[in-house]
């Protein structure tokens, strides 16, 4: 049997976690969808799970505004996981900011591999 690979919703907010998996389920029905509240219990799954490779997610989308631990402190964080979880898992930062400054930070960080403004939408990760 082959395992499911896992995609990681990290996002504060239950209606933006219910377009989020509906819209990957449209473009990945066959993966794993891994929902976490919050920055803190997303790294703490992710350390958990680092000696095991097929329950890490190879996808992250990651809400950049959440209380407490934001997207940006997120990333501080993930920047000093273990190389097996770095290698392993894609950021996709998710969302409705309209600080170009916030915006502009997260392009031009190393371990984000797209920026997709909210609402999400199917079409959302086509390229």
């Amino acid at each position: 049997m082959i395992a499911k690979k896992k995609v990681m919703i990290v996002d504060d907010n239950p209606i933006d976690q219910l377009i989020t998996t509906y819209i990957l389920k449209f473009n990945y029905p066959k993966e794993d969808i891994i929902i976490m509240p919050g920055a803190p219990e997303a790294l703490s799954y992710l350390d958990f799970h680092e000696s095991e490779p097929q329950n890490l997610p190879f996808l992250i989308f990651l809400d950049l505004d959440m209380p407490g631990m934001n997207g940006m402190t997120f990333l501080d964080h993930f920047k000093k996981c273990a190389e097996g979880i770095k290698n392993n898992c894609q950021i996709i930062v998710i969302t409705a900011s309209d600080i170009s400054e916030d915006v502009e930070t997260m392009r031009k960080n190393p371990l984000v591999t797209r920026l997709i403004p909210k609402p999400l939408h199917r079409h959302s990760l086509c390229l």
